[in-house]
């Protein structure tokens, strides 16, 4: 890509006023990204590549276009009998996801090279679109380790869109602790539009569209399947006001068999969905609420359904039990007539679970505000209309009330065949197993360390911080003691979190642990 001297002047000038909008929220509280970094525009997909690598704190701004295709590969793989390529299917590149009465060998694939290989992403970045940001044909993969990083306001787009195992959009190796995933917009990839790892993440996806339109559905109907996964043993999720539309699978899926998770899935919008929306296992503990589900055919899977560890809030008896674990009321999904039966579940274990974070949770919109809010405000668009604060969160003693809150602002599954229906498509989930391409060693994240006192924190107010609330970092200027029981623990250079100690025992020992 090249730009004339006054455009690149341009671009230098409008880079100096970039910066993130909004402060992350949720579960990604405490993430600042490249900080202060001064922003620098990319010209060129070298560049950017160069750029995103290192640890290196960077504020990194993509204002245009940035096309990775051109180079075709190709490939052994299969095609599906019962939903083939030839009938609008997909089809499936190497090994992992062909075997079966259901497949046709196939010796040759093509597709593009760029997509089966992201650009790998190092610690302390802002990724920044600004609303006109696209990457095509190639997605964005945190390093094992990876933390502090805020991608907002970018589109990501025309990854091998007719080929599984052709590239996902945005994936997390694993150890990623504090992501923003904010305002961006995932369409026509191949397989996940965003997945983690089996090593844990903690992160907020807000904001956001997922559009699934497709001429090449796994599912033959039109919509996007592999929409996304978080099956990370440890996982921390907050999915806030995003814009599902014409996808039909794993619209999320939460966890996996083994594997802890915990979720607050808050306030998004599904929408003319042929397939299923939560796709949720009994280790995810999930807290779902505030949602709205207009001609969804699955709110969720049968095995959701029978989920022992979800609170899906079906009504206001459950919404009002939230308030002696959480201080506030639950709010209500909408569920419309067009759409699937989305089972009410009530695991008071998931409110005890979630009450250990309560500082981390959202507070939710009326769920009657919410098809009008996502629309006006989701995606790279939606940055123009985003506060700058982050939305309230609610005390210990508040009971949430229905006003309208202002919105700021690959090793995963092989992947086995949805069954393909004319009307609703009821997928198979399939067991983890261990991904052909872009597999790295699991790799420690550094040892944590108590930062109390530490050079990097300039904290100095009095009083204590509530469990799992920030005690440090840098440029922090808040209290620095935690609540009795609770270990301010250095997270990062920028964030530091009070924790349990049977946690920072989980942390040294268990998921995140070094040596693992």
């Amino acid at each position: 890509m090249r730009y004339s001297i006054a455009a690149a002047v341009l671009a230098a000038s409008q880079a100096a006023a970039q910066s993130v909008v909004g402060t992350a929220y949720g579960f990604a509280t405490g993430v600042t990204g490249g900080g202060d970094a001064e922003a620098v525009t990319v010209s060129s997909v070298s560049e950017l590549a160069d750029l995103l690598s290192d640890d290196t704190a960077r504020t990194i701004v993509i204002d245009a276009e940035l096309d990775f295709t051109g180079t075709s590969a190709t490939d052994a793989g299969c095609d599906r009998k019962s939903c083939s390529a030839d009938n609008g299917g997909q089809l499936y590149l190497g090994d992992l996801s062909c075997g079966g009465d259901d497949n046709v060998a196939i010796s040759s694939i093509t597709y593009d090279a760029a997509g089966p290989k992201p650009l790998t992403v190092g610690s302390n970045k802002s990724i920044l679109g600004n609303g006109k940001g696209v990457l095509i044909g190639k997605g964005l993969a945190l390093a094992d380790g990876a933390s502090n990083v805020i991608i907002q306001g970018l589109e990501f787009k025309n990854i091998n869109p007719s080929a599984v195992w052709g590239g996902d959009a945005l994936s997390f190796n694993g150890n990623n602790d504090g992501v923003w995933v904010d305002h961006n917009k995932f369409s026509l990839v191949g397989r996940m539009f965003i997945v983690s790892h089996y090593a844990p993440s903690r992160l907020t996806v807000s904001n956001n569209e997922f559009d699934g339109t497709t001429t090449t559905s796994a599912t033959c109907n039109g919509n996007h399947y592999w929409t996304m996964m978080f099956y990370g043993d440890g996982d921390q999720v907050t999915l806030d006001k995003n814009y599902y539309h014409d996808v039909s699978g794993r619209a999320p899926k939460l966890g996996e068999d083994g594997s802890t998770g915990t979720f607050q899935a808050v306030n998004n919008y599904f929408s003319n969905m042929k397939g299923h929306a939560f796709d949720t296992y009994d280790s995810a503990s999930a807290l779902i609420e505030g949602n709205v589900f207009e001609s969804v055919s699955q709110p969720n899977t049968d095995k959701a359904a029978s989920s022992s560890v979800l609170y899906t809030v079906p009504d206001s008896s459950a919404a009002s039990a939230c308030s002696s674990s959480l201080g506030r009321a639950c709010e209500v999904n909408s569920v419309d007539s067009s759409s699937g039966e989305l089972v009410a579940l009530k695991a008071d274990s998931v409110l005890s679970t979630l009450a250990k974070v309560k500082d981390s949770l959202v507070k939710p919109l009326a769920a009657s505000d919410v098809a009008a809010h996502v629309k006006a405000n989701a995606g790279p668009a939606g940055l123009a209309s985003a506060s700058s604060t982050e939305p309230s969160k609610v005390a210990d003693d508040e009971v949430a009330t229905n006003t309208t809150n202002p919105a700021v602002p690959v090793s995963s599954s092989a992947e086995e065949a949805p069954a393909a229906t004319s009307e609703v498509a009821t997928p198979v989930s399939s067991s983890p197993a261990e991904e052909a391409s872009a597999a790295t060693s699991e790799a420690a994240e550094p040892t944590s360390a108590p930062s109390t006192g530490s050079s990097s924190d300039s904290g100095s107010s009095s009083g204590t911080v509530a469990a799992y609330g920030q005690c440090g970092g840098i440029g922090f200027t808040g209290a620095l003691e935690c609540v009795s029981g609770y270990t301010c623990t250095k997270m990062n250079d920028w964030y530091s979190q009070c924790i349990a100690a049977s946690a920072k025992f989980r942390r040294s020992f268990g998921p995140f642990a070094k040596n693992r």
